[in-house]
């Protein structure tokens, strides 16, 4: 699936940004983003944690990430500071990547993930149906609007090809999955969209 997000940092991080040409000081990645390991990422000096919409899971609110739709980039930031910038893939027009703010919901590492499931078809002859084993997924929505892995998009970074969901090369999506916990904020903008049915 796919979808994006505008950046929101602070100017520490967007400093932090401009200093590396655009990407976070780190290793650089076959899908052309960054990423600093995901292990110092998940032990922030200074998290601040709640309660989720239930009252019951708490989450903490040191990792912020934001994907893009007008650059096409996802970057992740620990205490307001860079740490991975990634190309995105977001929803094709007929099927476009709703914009928000939101909080991780779960992760799978394997998911299947079908149209008929997604309510978009449950016809095997249709253009759109789809019946995909999908890695690295991390569930925003109960609907099922993920960010996940997706080998087969080779676009990503510069078209919209999904059904809605937000893709990542699959390096790049284990690296966000890893980095991900129930409870962090993913805000999603610049996608013209908003609430309604998404697939990969």
């Amino acid at each position: 699936m796919a979808s994006a997000l505008a950046t929101v940092l602070t100017a520490g991080a967007g400093a932090a940004v401009a200093a590396t040409g655009g990407h976070s000081a780190a290793a650089s990645r076959g899908s052309g983003g960054t990423a600093a390991a995901p292990a110092a990422a998940s032990t922030p000096a200074a998290a601040s944690s709640g309660t989720d919409r239930s009252g019951s899971t708490e989450y903490a609110t040191s990792h912020v990430t934001t994907i893009d739709a007008a650059t096409h980039q996802l970057r992740a930031t620990v205490d307001g500071k860079t740490v991975a910038v990634f190309p995105v893939g977001f929803g094709q027009p007929r099927f476009r990547t709703p914009s928000g703010t939101y909080r991780v919901l779960g992760k799978d590492a394997v998911i299947e993930m079908t149209s008929c499931s997604a309510r978009i078809t449950c016809d095997p002859d249709s253009p759109d149906y789809y019946d995909l084993q999908v890695p690295w997924a991390v569930r925003l929505t109960s609907g099922g609007l993920f960010v996940h892995g997706a080998p087969w998009d080779h676009t990503i970074g510069s078209e919209d090809i999904s059904h809605g969901c937000i893709h990542l090369s699959v390096a790049d999506a284990e690296w966000f999955y890893n980095f991900s916990r129930p409870g962090d904020i993913v805000i999603v903008q610049g996608t013209g969209r908003s609430g309604g049915p998404v697939g990969p």
